[in-house]
């Protein structure tokens, strides 16, 4: 990130349960959406004379996206809490999608990975676009930031 530029998630921690088991693929996916976050993202807050970096702690409880974001030296410390029930269709269509699309590289239908990777992008930016709305009165993000978000999203949403 520039050193001109506060305006940035500096660290994400997702918040799960002992006991939770996610799919390969999707941790996979988890991993690879947080390498991608911290190493680029566009983020701020929509609220006068707060910046970053920022500190950001996610979980969802009762289709409720859950963060609270704090900034260096706890200068800034806030909870958001985003309803997120109008993006479980898309959540589940897009893991429909993610659990076609890793079968296939399986069983080595390479004919088809193109088509389902193409259908499975279309679906991840329907989603960020419908989380870029949902945060909009909060935040100010761009459409990667938002990819990866709302992969993370996904990720605990599943």
């Amino acid at each position: 990130m520039s050193a001109n530029n506060k305006n940035y998630i500096k660290k994400i921690d997702l918040i799960t349960s002992p006991q939770e088991d996610i799919v390969e693929f999707v941790s996979y996916e988890r991993q690879a959406a947080i390498h991608d976050l911290i190493n680029e993202n566009k983020f701020s807050i929509k609220e006068a004379d707060t910046s970053g970096p920022f500190n950001v702690k996610i979980d969802i409880i009762d289709n409720v996206l859950n963060l609270k974001i704090s900034n260096d030296g706890n200068i800034f410390i806030e909870n958001y809490r985003i309803p997120i029930s109008s993006l479980k269709k898309i959540v589940k269509t897009y893991h429909s999608a993610c659990n076609l699309y890793f079968e296939s590289i399986r069983q080595g239908s390479l004919e088809k990975i193109e088509d389902i990777e193409k259908n499975r992008r279309d679906i991840h930016n329907d989603g960020a676009n419908q989380l870029i709305k949902l945060t909009e009165k909060d935040f100010i993000i761009d459409h990667n930031t938002s990819r990866r978000l709302f992969t993370l999203l996904y990720s605990l949403y599943i």
